[in-house]
C-alpha cells in the first residue's frame, strides 16, 4: 500500500481495515503483483466448488424428501456463496477502478491545515466515529460468523469425547464431499474447518465491500460538506480575494461530482449483485423463523439481520451523499452574493445550476443507491416471503 503513504493517516487508516478484511480473500486492490492475481484466481475457484458442493447437498436433502423449511438454513447457505463469487468475480475485475478512485479521493483530501478550526473538528468527529463502528461491526460479525460454525463442532466433540455419547458428525451447512466423512472424526474435523473458513473468509467479502463502499461515500459526503463551508466563508475576503477563491472551488467541485461518477464504476454492480441475492437470502431466513421458531431458525435470522444493517447503511450513506451534493446549491445562495461584483456572480450562479439536478450513486442505469432504493427492496422481500409462506401453507 505505498500509495497510502502520501495520504492523512486519518484517511489512511479506515481503508486499511476493510482492505485488510477484503485482502482475506486474496483480493489485492491496493497490492499489485502476478503471483497475487494468481492466488486471487485460485481463492475463487475455491468458493465455486464450496458453492458447487453446498448446492449438492441441497439437492441430495431434496432427494431425501427434506421440505422448504428444513432447507431453508442450507438454500441461504447456497445463495451467499454464489453471490459471494460473483462478487469476488466483480472485485478481482474492477480492482484497478477501486485503486484509482481510493487515489484520486485521496488526493482531494482536505488536510487540517485547509480547513478552519470548527470544520477540523466536523471532520475529526465524521471520520472517527464511523471508523469505531467499522472496528466494532467486524468483531461482533467474526465472534457471531466463528460462534455460528464452530459451536456445533464444539458440541459434538465434547458429546463424543468427554460425554462418551453416540453422536452424528454434521456440519453447520449439509455439504456434499466425493468421499464419505461422516464416520471419521478427523475427516469430520478436517472438513468442517475448511468449510469454517471458506465461509468467514465469505462472510467478510459479503460485509467489508460494502462497508468499502459506505466508507468512500461517507468520506466523499465530508468532502462535500468542506466544501460547503467554504462557501457559506468565502464572502468574508476582499472582492478580489473572494473571486480568486471562488475561481478554485469549482473545480474543486466539479472533481467531487467526478469522484461520485467514478465511485459508481467501482461499485456500481457490487451493489447491485447485493440487491440481486438480498431478497432470497431474506426470504428463505424470515420463512425459517416464521414457520419454525426455533433456536435454530432465530440464530439464523440474526444472520440475515446482519445482511440487513449492511444494505440499509449503504442506502443512508448514498442518501446522504446525494443530499450534501445538492446542498452544495444552498451554501453557495448563503454566500452574500448580491454584495459582490459580476463576476462573482456569474460564478454563484454556474456553482448553483451544477448543484440543482440530484447527484445519485448508480447502481444500475435505473437504480440509485438511495433510501428509496432500501424501502422497495424490502416491499419486494416481504411480497416473496408472504408468497413462499402463503404457497408452504397450503
Amino acid at each position: 500500500m505505498s500509495e497510502f503513504t502520501n495520504f492523512e493517516p486519518m484517511f489512511q487508516e479506515t481503508y486499511k481495515l476493510i482492505l485488510d478484511r477484503i485482502k482475506s480473500n486474496q483480493i489485492y486492490i491496493m497490492d499489485e503483483g502476478p503471483w497475487r492475481e494468481r492466488l486471487c484466481w485460485i481463492k475463487l475457484m475455491v468458493n465455486i466448488l464450496a458453492a458447487m458442493s453446498h448446492t449438492a447437498g441441497v439437492i441430495e436433502r431434496i432427494a431425501q424428501g427434506a421440505d422448504l423449511v428444513q432447507l431453508s438454513t442450507d438454500l441461504s447457505a447456497v445463495l451467499i456463496l454464489w453471490q459471494a463469487s460473483l462478487l469476488y468475480i466483480q472485485l478481482c475485475l474492477n480492482r484497478k477502478l477501486l485503486k484509482k478512485f481510493i487515489i484520486h479521493m485521496g488526493t482531494k483530501w482536505r488536510p487540517d491545515d485547509q480547513l478552519r478550526p470548527h470544520m477540523i473538528a466536523v471532520k475529526h468527529e465524521y471520520v472517527l466515529t464511523f471508523f469505531r463502528r467499522i472496528k466494532v461491526f467486524y468483531k461482533a460479525v467474526t465472534t457471531y460468523v466463528i460462534l455460528y460454525l464452530l459451536t456445533p463442532f464444539t458440541y459434538i466433540a465434547v458429546k463424543r469425547f468427554i460425554l462418551k455419547d453416540g453422536v452424528a458428525l454434521v456440519t453447520p451447512f449439509y455439504i456434499k464431499m466425493p468421499f464419505k466423512f461422516d464416520d471419521n472424526f478427523l475427516l469430520y474435523s478436517l472438513v468442517t474447518f475448511a468449510d469454517s473458513k471458506i465461509l468467514l473468509d465469505v462472510g467478510y467479502l459479503v460485509c467489508f465491500d460494502l462497508l468499502f463502499m459506505n466508507a468512500a461515500m461517507n468520506h466523499l459526503r465530508l468532502m462535500f460538506v468542506m466544501l460547503q463551508d467554504d462557501l457559506r466563508h468565502v464572502h468574508e475576503e476582499d472582492v478580489k480575494q473572494a473571486e480568486k477563491t471562488l475561481k478554485k472551488l469549482i473545480p474543486l467541485h466539479q472533481d467531487l461530482l467526478k469522484l461520485m461518477t467514478e465511485l459508481s464504476n467501482a461499485f456500481g454492480a457490487v451493489f447491485f449483485i447485493h440487491l440481486a441475492f438480498f431478497s432470497g437470502t431474506m426470504c428463505f431466513f424470515g420463512f425459517a423463523a416464521r414457520i419454525h421458531c426455533s433456536p435454530e431458525s432465530i440464530k439464523n435470522l440474526f444472520a440475515g439481520n446482519i445482511i440487513l444493517v449492511c444494505i440499509y447503511t449503504c442506502c443512508y450513506y448514498g442518501q446522504n451523499l446525494t443530499d450534501a451534493s445538492i446542498d452544495i446549491a444552498q451554501a453557495a445562495y448563503e454566500s452574500q452574493w448580491h454584495l459582490k461584483s459580476q463576476e462573482y456572480k456569474k460564478c454563484i450562479l454556474f456553482i448553483i445550476l451544477r448543484s440543482q439536478k440530484a447527484q445519485y450513486i448508480k447502481s444500475t442505469s435505473f437504480t440509485d443507491v438511495s433510501l428509496e432504493t432500501f424501502t422497495k427492496i424490502l416491499n419486494v422481500t416481504w411480497s416473496f416471503l408472504s408468497l413462499i409462506t402463503k404457497v408452504y401453507e397450503a
